[in-house]
């Protein structure tokens, strides 16, 4: 059965700061290219705190990450945002998420 879904992709990710990352990713799949982390989740819920603690305290100056955490119990996106040295959360109720979206996007 499906709770959650968690995707998001992180910018910047040198191969020395994926080999300190790559053991502490809770995810089911993962995507690495050398410059960029995707990662996917689909199923119960799992713990991201610690993984996205740790890729904040690791980014490079000009590299960010987002990631998207629907879950699907509670009916609610929470939208992260990572910079460096920064963890920035939206909770939107996904009945709220079209919304919101036009919104941010100025339509």
């Amino acid at each position: 059965m499906e709770y959650v879904r968690i995707y998001g992709d992180f910018h910047r990710i040198s191969p020395e700061i994926y080999e300190q990352l790559k053991d502490s990713i809770p995810f089911d799949q993962i995507e690495y290219d050398g410059d960029v982390l995707r990662v996917d989740h689909e199923g119960e819920y799992i713990l991201i705190d610690d993984f996205i603690e740790k890729v904040r305290d690791l980014l490079p100056e000009n590299g960010y990450g987002h990631m998207e955490y629907i879950d699907h119990l509670d009916w609610v996106v929470t939208r992260y945002t990572i910079k460096p040295g920064k963890i920035e959360e939206k909770r939107i109720p996904v009945d709220n998420v079209l919304d919101a979206h036009m919104r941010d996007l100025g339509m």
